[in-house]
């Protein structure tokens, strides 16, 4: 009987790995797969109580996601922080909704680029990109 040689076991471990990464990458597509996003044609009235950044994306109680560098226009009352500390300090700090926490309300009217972000007694606005 024969021995079996280290990289055989070496090349079944990167197959079982293979197949592990491919199983999850699907699972993970699924779930992006399933998310609707919000976009300008359509109206929306969501309370989020879950918010989340993912791969450039934010995501809302796991329904509904916009893209994470959507600008706040004009004032965003502290609610976002820079926690960035490799940012140069002359740059312009940008703030964008990945920056504030939930939970809030999302409104936006139909055929709209504007989105209503309200925080406690608080009023925020945001612009969407449009594709």
């Amino acid at each position: 009987m024969t021995k079996w040689k280290p990289y055989y076991i070496v090349i079944v471990m990167m197959i079982i790995g293979f197949i592990f990464v491919i199983f999850f990458m699907t699972k993970q597509s699924d779930f992006y797969d399933s998310l609707k996003k919000i976009d300008t044609s359509k109206s929306y009235d969501i309370n989020v109580e879950d918010a989340y950044n993912e791969r450039g994306i934010y995501v809302l109680n796991n329904e509904y996601y916009l893209n994470s560098a959507t600008y706040i226009v004009g004032n965003h009352y502290g609610f976002s922080k820079d926690n960035a500390i490799w940012r140069p300090k002359n740059a312009e700090y940008k703030p964008r909704i990945s920056d504030i926490s939930a939970p809030f309300t999302i409104k936006k009217e139909m055929d709209n680029d504007t989105l209503t972000l309200k925080k406690g007694d608080k009023t925020i606005l945001l612009i969407l990109e449009t594709d």
